[in-house]
């Protein structure tokens, strides 16, 4: 059998926890850079229905549907104040 002091278990499971949590970094990353998901107020859309806001995978279009009650929703136009 092969002896293995605490400190060297310790040090196994930091480093495995160090590793488990770069690879799941690297990934939140790379899948971060895929989706151009940026929250800009303009392009909220807010549901009457079950006021839910949400970002619209289309931009271009001022109508679309909630994802959660499946109401029309529409881009408000905001008053300046």
């Amino acid at each position: 059998m092969i002896p293995i002091s605490y400190s060297g278990i310790y040090a196994v499971y930091i480093s495995l926890w160090l590793i488990i949590l770069a690879i799941l970094w690297f990934r939140e990353e790379r899948r971060a850079a895929k989706s151009d998901w940026a929250v800009v107020k303009k392009k909220l859309y807010l549901c009457d229905k079950c006021h839910l806001s949400f970002l619209a995978s289309h931009d271009q279009e001022h109508i679309t549907r909630c994802p959660r009650c499946n109401e029309m929703c529409f881009i408000r136009k905001r008053k300046r104040f």
